[in-house]
């Protein structure tokens, strides 16, 4: 998970269920979905998306959005029994938040039971237990022997969390971002999904053994040469299935372009974000970092991409509560 770019959402009670700001229209589904769910009947929340990433781009906006939206709310509204009470500790980890006593942390169990309320997390798992303190987060996959039931929001699983892991905080990540493209979504990735083959079992022994016995180890051990690589042949690799529908997307070869290129300039730790067309590169420090985005502004890249510097995150969502 990263600590950039933030999304960052407002809830208060109000006369009428409403929202603005950045993908309005979905928090207020979100929120729906809240009422729905909790049966609160007549609500009324004013809802303000203050800061969000773009959607469909691979970072996960989608289901943060969600989360944030759906704990808001419960907080709000839902706060009737023990089952809603959120898993909390005054006690935010990072220093820029400025913690307060009224300051909520959420746990495992609390993030999944919001994700099943806004319908999130039906594919992958990793935004949902990211939401939950942050950190490198290798999951299970979900084992689905009935189609039928695979999209059932009440009665679905979640994909296992395998591992969670904190990276070392001197470590960064320079986040690129192709301006005016945007992954597939919606009924597009579904229809998507439906035509591509099954993943050879090859594949996925080989994506298991790099992440249990390479990415791991190496970051828990803070190995950041190690790490690097791992991440760089796991993205290469866990790309391959998709590469029948991936390479129809206009920025499929800009983006294959700009991966090799940070691995010329010394940043072999790259990989594309779901879809795309988010790309990272890990540095082992601040500076470095800095040094990568100097040498991609010196070569044009700033014109085309949004750059930034980000740390890991090891915190996940926090609700704050403002009196």
């Amino acid at each position: 998970m990263l600590d950039r770019p933030p999304l960052q959402v407002r809830l208060r009670r109000a006369s009428r269920l409403e929202a603005r700001g950045l993908h309005a229209e979905r928090a207020l589904r979100y929120a729906k979905a809240c009422v729905d769910t909790w049966r609160l009947g007549d609500v009324g929340c004013a809802i303000e998306v203050v800061a969000a990433p773009a959607a469909h781009v691979g970072l996960g906006t989608g289901t943060q959005l969600g989360l944030a939206v759906a704990a808001g709310m419960r907080h709000l509204f839902a706060l009737g029994s023990e089952t809603h009470a959120p898993a909390a500790t005054p006690h935010p980890i990072q220093e820029d938040l400025q913690p307060t006593e009224h300051d909520w942390l959420f746990d495992t169990r609390d993030s999944m039971e919001l994700a099943r309320v806004v319908g999130r997390g039906r594919r992958s798992c990793v935004g949902v237990y990211g939401f939950s303190r942050g950190g490198l987060i290798v999951e299970a996959g979900r084992m689905i022997r009935d189609e039928a039931d695979a999209d059932d929001n009440v009665t679905r699983s979640f994909s296992p969390m395998v591992a969670r892991v904190r990276l070392p905080q001197s470590w960064r990540c320079v986040l690129l971002v192709a301006r005016e493209a945007a992954g597939i979504s919606g009924e597009a990735e579904r229809e998507a999904f439906k035509r591509l083959p099954p993943v050879p079992r090859e594949i996925t022994a080989e994506l298991s053994r790099l992440a249990l016995l390479e990415l791991l180890p190496a970051a828990v051990e803070g190995k950041f040469i190690e790490f690097s690589l791992a991440v760089r042949s796991y993205g290469l690799l866990a790309g391959k299935p998709f590469e029948a529908e991936s390479s129809k997307l206009p920025y499929a070869k800009a983006t294959a372009d700009l991966i090799e290129l940070l691995a010329e300039l010394g940043a072999p730790g790259c990989a594309q974000s779901s879809w795309g067309p988010a790309v990272m590169a890990c540095c082992e420090s601040l500076d470095r970092a800095g040094s990568l985005v100097d040498r991609l502004e010196s070569l044009g890249l700033g014109r085309h991409h949004d750059m930034v510097i980000t740390k890991f995150d090891t915190q996940g969502g926090v609700l704050r509560v403002i009196e």
